[in-house]
């Protein structure tokens, strides 16, 4: 039933956005020919007066009636692309929404599948909603089994296809990254917690890339982009400190200040011999190290 209710919220939200404005007459009749609409029971003021105040509880998007025409708008339309996340569901939920409206085009369409996004992603939302505890079970990549751990969820992040959930382990008394595809159950405990007001989940991934962090300083990293691909790298930045320094028909060299973590050398490998690391030393010599390492492994294939 939670399922359903939030398929109901992302409708409305991308109905009254598509239109920009829309009478709660007009609203309803669209309402009747509608996918999420699978009861077939029209959409009673009581029921939509209760949607659009858990819509601005969940999202932080508040809808509002203008009384001289009794039309209901977005009232902070422009901040809806401030939250990467609520961003990324409204995105992908309203374009499921309409799949579901053109069944037709369902083969034409192809999309990323995401694991974990439907299985956890309304509880631990709702449980980030109400400060209340969560009671997981979890199999990292070292461990050898689940185990079963109360934690306080602080933020959660897509990234390359993967959620992770940011949390306060009771266990380890520390703030720890879980992988939701690794997550065998989630349920939400009574119990509450207290979210510390010095918190910042965008802050908390400030100096990195990806989501791994790591204890080295923060340095200044200079990649040399050929120009076949510096448009990939202009186009969605690495990191939110990338400006590009120098300019020429052969290459552009970008500049970071964040701490090169994990995720950051497994982009910079991924560009294989399009991107050259030019600053810190330490980096260009670790980079190398992991290049010839991948040789090693196909030089009896390689023809010069």
């Amino acid at each position: 039933m939670a399922k359903d209710s939030f398929k109901r919220y992302i409708w409305i939200l991308d109905t009254i956005q598509r239109y920009g404005r829309i009478t709660l007459k007009e609203l309803k009749a669209k309402w009747e020919r509608s996918s999420v609409n699978d009861e077939g029971k029209p959409l009673a003021d009581r029921t939509f007066a209760n949607y659009k105040a858990n819509i601005e509880q969940i999202f932080d998007i508040e809808i509002k009636c203008d009384r001289t025409t009794n039309e209901y708008f977005i009232d902070n339309e422009d901040d809806l692309n401030g939250n990467s996340i609520r961003d990324w569901m409204l995105n992908s939920l309203s374009l499921r929404n309409l799949l579901n409206e053109s069944a037709g085009l369902h083969e034409r369409i192809l999309l990323e599948d995401v694991p974990s996004s439907h299985r956890f992603l309304t509880s631990i939302i709702g449980s980030m909603r109400d400060n209340k505890k969560l009671c997981i079970s979890y199999k990292g990549h070292s461990m050898t089994e689940y185990k079963d751990m109360v934690i306080h969820p602080y933020s959660i992040r897509l990234f390359k296809r993967r959620w992770y959930l940011i949390a306060y382990s009771e266990y380890s008394k520390g703030i720890r990254l879980y992988m939701l595809d690794r997550t065998m159950y989630v349920n939400v405990l009574d119990e509450v917690f207290e979210m510390p007001e010095d918190f910042d989940a965008e802050g908390y991934f400030e100096d990195f890339y990806g989501v791994r962090r790591s204890e080295d300083d923060k340095q200044r990293v200079l990649l040399k982009v050929n120009a076949k691909h510096r448009d990939l790298v202009r186009t969605v930045a690495l990191h939110c400190s990338q400006a590009e320094i120098e300019t020429n028909d052969e290459y552009s060299v970008f500049e970071y200040l964040l701490r090169p973590n994990f995720d950051f050398k497994q982009e910079i490998i991924s560009y294989l011999d399009s991107v050259e690391v030019l600053e810190p030393l330490s980096l260009r010599k670790e980079i190398g190290r992991m290049v010839l390492n991948v040789y090693m492994k196909y030089r009896k294939d390689v023809k010069r």
